[in-house]
């Protein structure tokens, strides 16, 4: 684009707002940062959409400026940490299948385990989370994340294993005192 339009960028916002939303949410693990992970985003979306060259798609900008804001944030609160506490969202996200609807117990025992996967993910360099979520969780192919991250295809390769091995790793001690 030549010029900020703010038509077209409203139709970009509502067309990628549950995308960006989604990437926060799964980087930050709190509903309400994500709400203000997602607005900055396209703050500084539209603030810089001159630098957007049309090389790629424009989620893949987006994905890039919501990383970077997240990123930001982590390293703001890491020079001045607060205080906070952490409650379970109510609004875990869903692993189940969608087609089947488990049994109570079950249903139990999905939480559980996705909120571990959650602090686990959440324990992982900023990095790891990010191209896991990408991979794993949101199902992008090697050459959208190689464009989203700006870096080879080889890389994210690399990266991604080890990402997987350090989250293995790091679910292990949890497993092992589930099953005693």
């Amino acid at each position: 684009m030549e010029q900020n339009n703010p038509l077209d960028f409203e139709n970009i916002v509502h067309q990628e707002a549950k995308k960006v939303f989604n990437l926060a949410y799964r980087l930050c693990g709190n509903q309400e940062e994500a709400k203000d992970i997602s607005q900055e985003t396209f703050v500084r979306a539209y603030e810089h959409f001159d630098r957007f060259q049309g090389n790629s798609r424009v989620f893949t900008y987006l994905y890039r400026v919501t990383f970077n804001v997240w990123k930001n944030r982590l390293r703001h609160r890491s020079r001045h940490p607060i205080f906070s506490i952490h409650s379970p969202d109510p609004e875990k996200p869903d692993f189940s299948p969608a087609d089947s609807k488990p049994t109570p117990a079950q249903a139990f025992e999905l939480d559980e385990r996705a909120g571990l996967v959650r602090v686990c993910l959440e324990s992982l360099d900023p990095t790891s989370r990010l191209i896991i979520i990408l991979r794993d969780m949101e199902g992008r192919s090697y050459e959208e994340i190689s464009r989203i991250m700006k870096c080879r295809l080889g890389t994210v390769k690399s990266r991604l294993a080890r990402a997987r091995t350090d989250l293995r790793e790091q679910i292990r001690p949890y497993l092992e005192r589930m099953r005693k």
